[in-house]
């Protein structure tokens, strides 16, 4: 890939993303998902993509900016070596958040 053609590339990728988050795109429906991985392979990378209803699908009792949190956390620390996975999403929010309280009959245990 040319240095001209990255340029552009990159050019497009801050032009949409200012648009997606000021809301003017006219691009409906966009798959933001999509486009990080077609402009990745223009580079020959991967990645794999978490998002905070991941986070809160194993942990409902944490807001979208506790799960933005933990995401944040996990993509600075996580080990390389073992990647990320739900159990690494689990134990950072536990480690940032403590352990979700269990309810029994409608106490706290």
């Amino acid at each position: 890939m040319t240095d001209t053609t990255k340029q552009f590339l990159r050019d497009q990728a801050e032009a949409l993303l200012t648009g997606v988050k000021s809301g003017a795109t006219d691009a409906a429906p966009f798959d933001i998902n999509h486009f990080v991985h077609r402009l990745l392979a223009c580079d020959r990378k991967i990645a794999a993509i978490w998002c905070i209803e991941d986070v809160q699908g194993i942990r409902p009792d944490l807001t979208a900016d506790q799960a933005w949190g933990v995401l944040e956390r996990v993509g600075d620390k996580h080990d390389a070596e073992h990647g990320i996975s739900w159990t690494t999403l689990e134990c950072v929010a536990d480690d940032l958040f403590g352990h979700p309280s269990e309810v029994h009959n409608g106490q706290e245990a």
